[in-house]
């Protein structure tokens, strides 16, 4: 299958398994108003981001390591899936094991329940992203949605029937990955993969030797995408945080489209980086993936004032003026994850350890000198320059690697576009006008673009070969 055909399928698969999982949630949300007290639910979103947050440290990064290591030709499949499998095992035993010595400290707290929600994640995560390396892409995209459906039918029975509140929110979350985790094993057969006996020390330090770099790495990205809310809430209030956290939420679809191409883009480097012609490949998908990145961006900004007027409550209205700074943070968030598929693809763990400390620690500078001076606009502008200065490093370093070509002039003209539309946005007050402008700009660009209109050619010659 050709390498640009099969990344858009991937995708398309990935998409449907997350719009999927991303539904249900949706769906759920006024089920948990009804049957939690604020104190419950904010109890419930405390442990698990709490959960969330020990997930890679539990399991020692080691799910990301399977999936890396999986999908090279060359190793044995079998020893790649033990050699997890085993620490992990491992780490599930001390797991309950803390869990039972702390019981008694948080009594307050379902601890054991929330060790054991813990290692179900860590254990979905591993079996997932193995399954995703060896090929089993529609699986992959089932078991999210398999995971999201019991989860959602088990939070009906344990909140509205049996009435378990915290317990049995927590609950409905671990059956849903522990029935996600069986789908897996079922359709994909994993039973033919286990043998403790094929468990190799020397592929357990190697795996170690990439995974350990990206648990620091997780916290750092964490710190450099969400410590604004931090910084807001103590300098500014909880006021202004509650109206930067509204206004975060619309550029996410961002994230949405970012997170469902990462999960295909992550097979495909693995499978290009060391073939002849990678560098154009990467090159043309980099771009390409910029262009859809901006254009979302731009249909975003120029819809942002409609949604904050028309569907949003008029206390959030003010919100809509950091749409244009808050969406560009998150396009640059995305081409800093594109950017950094390709250091795990060339298994440059700690470079990617080095390159989002530095933008962490810019942004944590950066939004204290200028939350006092701009208030909580300092924190969005905080996280366009950390989250810029992440890509520029990344950008020279795998340059200087030879496998990726920078398009500058055509970056320029959509960061042109972009800063057009948001001008336009920001000093026109005839929103109708607004929303023509911004829709004519980006069905310009996609009639009119080269590297869009070269890339649906290719992908339609492909498929007309295949046929």
């Amino acid at each position: 299958m050709n390498k640009y055909k099969k990344l858009v399928g991937n995708s398309l698969i990935f998409a449907v398994g997350n719009m999927g999982s991303k539904l249900v949630q949706f769906i759920l949300i006024p089920l948990y108003s009804y049957t939690l007290t604020t104190s419950d639910f904010g109890d419930a979103d405390f442990l698990t981001q709490l959960v969330y947050l020990l997930t890679p440290i539990i399991g020692l990064e080691l799910f990301d390591a399977a999936f890396r290591f999986a999908l090279d030709k060359k190793e044995n499949k079998i020893v790649i899936f033990n050699s997890t499998l085993f620490p992990l095992l491992i780490m599930l035993l001390v797991t309950v094991l803390i869990a039972l010595l702390i019981k008694p400290i948080f009594n307050n707290y379902p601890v054991l329940i929330t060790g054991i929600f813990l290692m179900a994640n860590v254990f979905f995560a591993f079996l997932s992203n193995f399954i995703r390396a060896i090929g089993y892409v529609k699986e992959f995209a089932i078991a999210g949605i398999v995971n999201t459906i019991f989860m959602g039918i088990s939070s009906y029975l344990l909140l509205v029937i049996f009435k378990m509140n915290l317990t049995g929110y927590l609950l409905s979350f671990t059956i849903g990955l522990v029935s996600g985790c069986i789908y897996i094993i079922i359709s994909t057969n994993l039973f033919k993969f286990i043998n403790i006996k094929r468990t190799s020390k020397v592929k357990i330090i190697a795996m170690l030797k990439y995974s350990i770099p990206l648990i620091p790495n997780y916290f750092a990205w964490w710190l450099n995408a969400s410590s604004d809310r931090l910084f807001i809430i103590t300098m500014i209030g909880a006021s202004a945080n509650g109206l930067y956290a509204m206004a975060s939420k619309i550029p996410n679809f961002i994230n949405v489209v970012t997170t469902i191409f990462s999960q295909s883009w992550q097979i495909s480097i693995v499978e290009e980086y060391n073939h002849n012609g990678n560098k154009k490949f990467v090159s043309n998908v980099f771009i390409s993936f910029i262009s859809v990145l901006f254009l979302v961006g731009i249909l975003i900004v120029t819809f942002a004032r409609p949604i904050f007027l028309w569907i949003l409550d008029r206390s959030y209205y003010e919100g809509w003026k950091l749409t244009s700074l808050l969406v560009l943070a998150v396009i640059y968030n995305g081409i800093a994850l594109f950017l950094e598929a390709i250091y795990t693809a060339y298994k440059k763990t700690f470079s990617v350890l080095v390159t989002t400390t530095c933008g962490a620690i810019i942004n944590i500078f950066i939004t204290i000198g200028l939350i006092p001076l701009m208030g909580y606009y300092g924190a969005a502008i905080a996280n366009v320059i950390s989250f810029l200065i992440v890509i520029l490093i990344r950008i020279i370093e795998i340059h200087n690697i030879g496998i990726l070509n920078i398009d500058i002039k055509r970056i320029v003209i959509y960061h042109l576009l972009f800063f057009s539309i948001s001008f336009i946005s920001l000093t026109c007050k005839n929103i109708i006008l607004v929303s023509i402008i911004g829709v004519f700009v980006c069905i310009s660009v996609v009639l009119f673009d080269r590297n869009i209109t070269k890339q649906f050619k290719t992908l339609k010659i492909r498929k007309n070969k295949v046929e």
